[in-house]
Order: structure tokens, then C-alpha cells, then sequence
């Protein structure tokens, strides 16, 4: 019987206006490892759907080099939890909370007040997907034509602006509280994380039109930050796709 197989692609690009790239990811054993480069990183690759494999974009928050501090860290230190795993446990609220304590001390030995980073993670294992986004990096679904986001929006909308209500690294005494969920997948069905980079310049509609298609995932990937880029690329912009095959 043939297995599943999770085809994935991820371009993380600084962007056309930021000086420097707080996006980060993992995926396939990859993450963006010299968070100084402003050069655009991009990796693809194929695993089995019962590798119990983590997919994740993070979103640094905190500005003068904080925010790539806390995406580094979540990105490093999934790698490291990746490695030594249960390969049967529904982990990603497990992580969440490790990430989370991670970036805290970080923000402590740093003697800052605030550093921390959006996630948007899942996690594949057989026919089930599991997900958890906190923040306002998405996940969506493309199944028959059609585009779903299945993560939630954490972000209180003011006069000042828009602030992040949850993400990775909340002070002492306060919980990330993540966004969870599980499902199925069908071959065919195609997965997308990604940075507001991508949905403050895209529609759903735009990306839907970009990704719904068969040319390769790392091709799709490349033009949807591309398409991004061409809108302004105001800020940095990573787009992750994950395509289910036999």
C-alpha cells in the first residue's frame, strides 16, 4: 500500500521596506539559522505523512532586533524538541508552552521587557492535522478549488493601531492560550502557513488563484512571495505550502 507523502516549500524574504527579516520557520530539519542575512532563504523537500512531522512559521515581535531573537529561538528550539519527540503524542500544545518559557528567558537574560513571536503551527501524523496559531500568522486550507483559513485571528483592533493578544513569550503570569485544532486531510489538499507579510498585501481570493494549481509546491511558494513583493513588500513575507500526495 502506498503511503502519503507531505510535499513542502517555504520562501522567507526580508521584503522591499524592512532593513531586517524578524520572520523565521521550520520545516524538514530547516530553519533560518543567521538571523543578520537579509537574503532570501528558501527550502523544499518531501516527508511521509506518518513521520509525525512539525511545520511551523513565527512572526518576531519587538522591534531592534528582538523580534528575530524570538522567532530564532521558537524556530531553533523546535528543531531541538522535533528531535527527541514522541512519535505518537499530539505535541504542539506541549511545545507551545516550551517555546513560549524559551522566549521569556531570553527576554530575561536580555534584561528586556517584552520580546516574542507570532506562531502558526502543524503538525501531520497519518491522516490527522493538528494546528495551533497564536497571533495573526495564518494557516489555510485549499481543498476542491476552494481556500478556508482554520487558524484564528488574535488581534485587538484601536485607535493606535492593531496589537497582538497572543504569541510566544507573554510576560510572567500570563498564558499564551493558543488556538487548537484537529483534523483530516485528502491527497490533493494543500496547506499554507504564513506571515502577515503575505496577507496584509494579498486577498484570499489572490492567494487562492496563486496556489490552486499543480506546479510544484516550491514554484506556488515563490509566487505568492513574489506576488506580495510586487504589492509592496511592506514587510517581511513567508509563505509555507504544504501539498498531501501518494
Amino acid at each position: 500500500m502506498r503511503k502519503n507523502k507531505v510535499e513542502y516549500a517555504v520562501v522567507c524574504s526580508t521584503g522591499k521596506v524592512r532593513r531586517n527579516n524578524e520572520d523565521n520557520f521550520y520545516c524538514g530539519g530547516h530553519f533560518r539559522e543567521d538571523v543578520n542575512a537579509v537574503g532570501d532563504v528558501a527550502y523544499s523537500g518531501r516527508v511521509e505523512a506518518d513521520a509525525n512531522e512539525l511545520f511551523a512559521v513565527f512572526d518576531g515581535m519587538g522591534g531592534e532586533a528582538c523580534g528575530e531573537v524570538a522567532s530564532y529561538t521558537a524556530a531553533a528550539q523546535s528543531a531541538l524538541f522535533v528531535c527527541g519527540r514522541d512519535a505518537y503524542a499530539d505535541y504542539l500544545g506541549e511545545l507551545c508552552e516550551l517555546l513560549n518559557s524559551k522566549i521569556r528567558e531570553e527576554t530575561e537574560n536580555r534584561s528586556l521587557v517584552l520580546m516574542g513571536t507570532t506562531a502558526a503551527m502543524l503538525q501531520v501524523f497519518c491522516e490527522d492535522v493538528f494546528v495551533l496559531n497564536a497571533g495573526d500568522s495564518r494557516i489555510y486550507k485549499l481543498s476542491d478549488h476552494e481556500l478556508r483559513q482554520i487558524s484564528q485571528e488574535h488581534v485587538a483592533h484601536g485607535y493606535g493601531g492593531n496589537a497582538i493578544t497572543k504569541f510566544l513569550g507573554m510576560p510572567e503570569g500570563y498564558d499564551v492560550d493558543p488556538y487548537l485544532a484537529k483534523g483530516k486531510f485528502r491527497v490533493g489538499d494543500v496547506f499554507l502557513l504564513c506571515s502577515d507579510g503575505v496577507t496584509d498585501m494579498l486577498t484570499d481570493d489572490e492567494i487562492c488563484r496563486i496556489i490552486d494549481d499543480k506546479m510544484d509546491v516550491d514554484v506556488l511558494a515563490r509566487a505568492l512571495v513574489d506576488a506580495s513583493l510586487d504589492k509592496g513588500g511592506v514587510d517581511n513575507t513567508t509563505a509555507m505550502l504544504l501539498r498531501f500526495t501518494r
